[in-house]
């Protein structure tokens, strides 16, 4: 039995699965690169490694789609961004079910054993897509880039680029998230994945600009100091987001 690694990305992944139909591979585990090291490996499953086959990743896409439909294909691609400990193989627990073909109507139900925890996963993961569009706060650079810093629960950053590239479709802007250590710049054209190896010289870079100091003061104007409510402001802005909203940092110069 098997422990399958590969490179964190969903289409590394659905190579797994496709080269586990292929070579009739008995697994036991699906680990993501970015896992390496944080528990200890198996003793009684052996390693091997799938490396990510653009073609085999598209093969199987399609697969799903022609058993389940493209809101299917998404919703396991959603879920798959959670980077919950063993989503790989709550995923596979679904394909392994809908490629049997023993239930014809299994494929699009919500409430099996197999959908039901990946429709609760992607329902999490959406939800903070939604908050993330509204707490994204960008500074200048000294070059004229916009630059935000995020650091979400979940791996969304793939699910909001598409929003601001439609209402900065002019601007060049760049939203790195810091936690998984890598980016999205926008050139005003399109968009490419980057990495910062010096983080902390960009962040400098983007000193408290006017756009910083707009957003405090417009929350200190709209705020009703006798209407104040922490804990329900914790429990519509959570703690974690904090640290990147110039409105929520009593350091920043007015």
């Amino acid at each position: 039995m098997l422990t399958i690694r590969y490179d964190s990305t969903f289409d590394g992944f659905l190579s797994v699965v496709f080269e586990i139909y292929r070579q009739r591979l008995d697994v036991g585990d699906i680990c993501p690169d970015r896992t390496a090291g944080d528990a200890p490996e198996d003793l009684f499953l052996q390693p091997f490694r799938v490396e990510t086959s653009e073609e085999s990743s598209r093969r199987l896409k399609r697969a799903i789609v022609n058993a389940a439909g493209e809101d299917v294909l998404l919703t396991l691609k959603t879920a798959y961004h959670s980077e919950e400990p063993g989503i790989e193989m709550k995923i596979f627990a679904y394909l392994r079910r809908l490629f049997s073909g023993v239930d014809k109507k299994f494929a699009r139900n919500p409430a099996s054993a197999e959908m039901l925890p990946l429709y609760k996963i992607a329902g999490s993961v959406r939800h903070e897509v939604g908050d993330m569009l509204g707490m994204v706060r960008f500074s200048k650079t000294s070059d004229g880039t916009y630059f935000s810093e995020i650091e979400p629960k979940y791996d969304i950053l793939e699910f909001i680029i598409g929003h601001f590239r439609g209402r900065f479709a002019n601007q060049r802007w760049a939203i790195y998230d810091s936690k998984r250590k890598y980016g999205v710049y926008y050139d005003g054209h399109s968009a490419s994945e980057v990495f910062i190896p010096n983080l902390e010289a960009v962040t400098a870079d983007a000193s408290p600009d006017v756009i910083t100091r707009l957003w405090k003061e417009y929350y200190d104007a709209i705020a009703i100091k006798e209407r104040t409510n922490p804990k329900l402001l914790r429990r519509c802005l959570p703690v974690r987001y904090w640290k990147h909203l110039p409105e929520r940092q009593t350091n920043v110069r007015c």
